[in-house]
């Protein structure tokens, strides 16, 4: 039984919950919160995972997201690094070190546990995410709740770091007709993203040359898939740009974003909400969220869906390949298949509270009962388990 497991706590991912879970699990925790200066060579950052490591008896090293420093220590000691992958695109998961036969990698992502595998990996799982739905609950009761009453809400990134990266010099006219023509094509399909094969090698190496996309030796060479999750950022922030127009015709709609926006009066720009306490009040006393999935996560269940469905709240989202294999829809979650349809069904479930009501229950009461932190994490441990038993 792995019982000491050292949590390497990210400055952007403190999600409390996972050593609240794997404690109740029968695991001492150790937080390690150091920062390093480079993903790939500090060796002071190594030196104290590694003293960390021996002084506490680790046993497993476990992160939200990937980090190479973690992966190349955890080689050095022959000790399981457990990494839950949980957003994509993710530069790190191009580091070679994804290849180390002590990783053990959980994708929320199928098509992307997919392409691990192919490029080498050892041991890769598909892994939907997780909520604790008790710590949602107390987070709920300590927030006052009337701020956050909304007929519309959406909260997330416009991605206005993606604007101008065309117009950088040496971009063909012909490369920039052939980019706006894919974006708006794949901008109109859900559940299947053509954008890699389309643009594909001589393309994809010229915008990575332009743009400066360059990682270095300690990377796989994968121009395709770093200007296909830039070019899918831009097809990402023109879909949302365009909902939240067309909502906002009709709707006053709650944006909760960082990138800032320059709207209609029906249109209320709010701050980020933080994603430890704000969120939770935010989804329960909204009639309806929007979950618009980035297009660089081609099929797994983002985050949002299911913390939205943790507070009770009523989701209405893009149809995304696995939220269709997990959740009904129009009974536990809603789904559209393009803007107009969104915004039907928004005019539909304003107007019906009874079943919007429903799908929300329904939706808590699924999430309840597939998607416990506690038991995604049991299955971890048990995975990796069986793994260094069988080894042995």
């Amino acid at each position: 039984m792995i019982r000491n497991i050292l949590i390497y706590m990210d400055t952007s991912i403190n999600d409390f919950s996972i050593i609240n879970n794997f404690a109740e699990l029968g695991c001492h925790c150790v937080e390690f919160r150091e920062k390093f200066k480079d993903e790939h060579n500090d060796a002071d950052f190594v030196m104290k995972l590694l003293h960390c490591m021996q002084a506490e008896n680790i046993e497993l090293v476990f992160s939200k997201g990937y980090f190479p420093l973690l992966a190349t220590a955890c080689e050095m000691q022959k000790i399981p690094y457990a990494s839950w992958i949980c957003d994509l695109p993710s530069n790190s998961l191009l580091s070679k070190t994804v290849l180390y036969q002590h990783n053990y990698l959980f994708c929320f992502d199928s098509v992307f546990a997919q392409w691990l595998l192919k490029i080498g990996c050892r041991h890769v799982y598909h892994f939907p995410l997780a909520v604790d739905v008790n710590a949602s609950a107390r987070l709920m009761q300590e927030e006052e709740t009337a701020d956050y009453i909304a007929d519309i809400s959406y909260v997330g990134s416009l991605y206005s770091i993606t604007d101008g990266w065309l117009d950088v010099e040496g971009i063909s006219e012909y490369t920039k007709g052939y980019i706006s023509g894919i974006e708006e094509a794949q901008i109109r399909v859900y559940g299947y993203n053509f954008v890699k094969e389309m643009i594909g090698d001589e393309m994809s190496r010229d915008i990575q040359h332009r743009v400066g996309l360059q990682l270095g030796d300690m990377y796989f060479d994968s121009p395709s898939q770093m200007a296909a999750d830039l070019i899918n950022q831009e097809i990402t922030k023109k879909e949302r740009i365009r909902i939240m127009k067309k909502l906002s015709e009709n709707h006053q709609l709650h944006l909760y974003t960082d990138s800032g926006y320059e709207g209609t009066d029906n249109i209320r720009l709010c701050s980020a909400a933080d994603s430890q306490r704000g969120m939770w009040p935010l989804y329960r006393n909204s009639k309806i969220n929007l979950n618009i999935t980035s297009k660089t996560i081609e099929a797994g269940i983002p985050q949002k869906v299911l913390d939205i469905l943790s507070c009770g709240g009523f989701c209405i989202s893009n149809y995304q390949t696995e939220i269709a294999d997990f959740f009904e829809d129009g009974k536990e979650i809603v789904m559209y298949t393009d803007v107009e349809d969104l915004a039907q069904k928004v005019d539909w479930y304003l107007r019906h509270e009874d079943e919007r009501l429903a799908i929300a229950g329904a939706g808590y009461r699924k999430l309840k009962e597939e998607f416990s932190m506690r038991n995604r994490l049991g299955d971890m441990l048990k995975i990796v388990m069986e793994d260094l038993e069988w080894g042995e």
